[in-house]
């Protein structure tokens, strides 16, 4: 006999949905992109990240500029976790079609295959297509790149076949492959379709090589991904192309660092300003350094900048300063008088790499982002605490159900703020100052490492409340600065 109900779950007349807030991620500011025109990458896939040398190895040649900036970057010690290659193109691009993958074997009892194909805007169907003699992806490519005539080209990329317009730039044009109106329908076979994994991508055309750097970094937003780091090819030392770089980075202010070698020995010959160091250092741009090499093979400035990228600031004391810092297998730079030449390197903010008579030790110095306001700690610890700031904002905002004009409203935005204030306090971005004051009993004082203000409730005006703009911070902060150099006095008594 069935047990008698009379009670009904609570579900029937309360309905409860979980879900989680809202919360922006942090930005990862630790990758850097080296930028060059030595990869095969294709403009539709215009950027790489790596994580080992032997992944990296795979896309250059051992003794290539890329091989070196590969090796001065998985030779550190201490670097960040993965590096970026982004391609430049110096010319445009023809429109291609990239095969999703094919097997071989299943094409070799085909004799009269075909497919459609839109190049240029003009339909054409590739026929007449036999493999039953092809034993790999190049016979394959090889049937096909006679079929096309002058249309096109087919190749092979990275074990896939790819074709190619005959014609590069905006005019150039393709499509998916389709099924022929006769013939063996070999599109799919070939995996020329979307279906099948195709990837296509209509011409290119280049620009200059800040358009160049634009693209990678919108490539990069597309794919999820943010480059704060930049760095160049050593093709690109010492030109016009390193000065527009280091410009178009340093219009990217406080969300870009970019790190650049000179090997001209105008960097140290005081009677001369025709260098890329000089001119960065008299345009003022805060976001580059310029190091001085004579060794126009090697990447100081990829082994200077990790330094930086690899630091942890989520750990108490983890800032560090650019000067005395191992070179990681980066040879010191030759000079032929070594004191005079790295005053004046000193005294236009390049740094360089030098030994220390009597020591094996090698090490860089200065320490210089190239505008006077800025050793290269001082920049990058501050542009990760603008990253982690606006971050810790904004969650106010997404977690918050309104931050109403109040003093609660302010203090969820002060609390916000505090707590990354105080974080770069304990990884040693920021210091409490210690100054001279006469006023004071103890003859000192000290100034706050963070000092957080915000606008009066009361001069909130009707223009903020109906735009709904916030009452704005402003937040003081005491850069830790570092040593670099110690002059010591020696009495003796007798």
């Amino acid at each position: 006999m069935a047990e008698t109900q009379n009670k009904l779950p609570i579900s029937v007349d309360v309905q409860v949905s979980l879900s989680k807030a809202q919360v922006a991620t942090g930005t990862d500011m630790t990758i850097m992109c080296l930028c060059t025109p030595n990869v095969d990458f294709l403009h539709g896939n215009r950027f790489g990240l790596y994580m080992t040398a032997d992944s990296f190895n795979k896309i250059c040649t051992s003794g290539d500029s890329v091989w070196w900036a590969g090796n001065a970057f998985f030779s550190k010690t201490k670097r960040p976790n993965q590096i970026a290659v982004g391609r430049v193109y110096e010319s445009d691009q023809p429109a291609y079609l990239l095969s999703g993958g094919l097997v071989v074997d299943n094409l070799a009892s085909i004799s009269d295959g075909a497919f459609t194909i839109t190049i240029d805007g003009t339909a054409a169907t590739i026929s007449s297509l036999d493999f039953t003699g092809a034993t790999s992806v190049e016979d394959v490519a090889s049937v096909i790149n006679t079929a096309l005539s002058t249309s096109g080209t087919c190749t092979v990329y990275k074990g896939n076949i790819i074709i190619k317009s005959a014609t590069t730039g905006a005019s150039s044009t393709i499509s998916y492959a389709g099924t022929p109106g006769s013939g063996t329908d070999v599109s799919a076979l070939l995996g020329l379709t979307e279906a099948t994994g195709a990837a296509y991508a209509d011409g290119y055309v280049h620009g200059t090589i800040a358009d160049e750097l634009q693209a990678i970094a919108d490539a990069a937003t597309a794919g999820g991904y943010f480059f704060y780091g930049w760095v160049l090819d050593s093709s690109y030392r010492d030109t016009a192309d390193q000065l527009e770089a280091a410009a178009w980075v340093n219009g990217r202010s406080f969300r870009a660092v970019g790190a650049y070698c000179t090997n001209n020995p105008n960097a140290y010959n005081p009677a001369s300003t025709a260098n890329n160091g000089y001119t960065a250092m008299n345009n003022g741009w805060n976001t580059a350094s310029f190091t001085y090499d004579d060794n126009a093979q090697v990447y100081p400035d990829i082994s200077y900048l990790a330094n930086f990228l690899a630091v942890d600031y989520n750990t108490a004391n983890s800032t560090i300063a650019g000067k005395f810092k191992d070179a990681d297998g980066i040879p010191a730079a030759n000079f032929p008088d070594i004191e005079t030449n790295v005053q004046t390197l000193k005294n236009r903010r390049i740094n360089t790499i030098t030994g220390i008579v009597g020591q094996t030790l090698k090490y860089f110095r200065e320490g210089v982002q190239s505008g006077s306001a800025w050793s290269t700690d001082g920049w990058v610890n501050v542009c990760n605490f603008i990253a982690e700031l606006e971050i810790a904002i904004l969650n106010v905002f997404l977690r918050s159900k309104k931050v109403p004009y109040t003093q609660d409203g302010q203090n969820l935005l002060i609390a916000a703020a505090s707590k990354i204030c105080n974080k770069y306090k304990n990884n040693g971005s920021f210091a409490d100052r210690i100054e001279e004051d006469q006023t004071s009993e103890t003859g000192i004082k000290i100034i706050p490492a963070c000092q957080i203000d915000i606008q009066d409730l009361g001069a909130t005006t009707a223009a903020q409340r109906a735009a709904h703009i916030g009452t704005p911070l402003t937040i003081t902060v005491q850069d830790a600065g570092w040593m670099g150099s110690i002059a010591i006095n020696v009495d003796v008594e007798s």
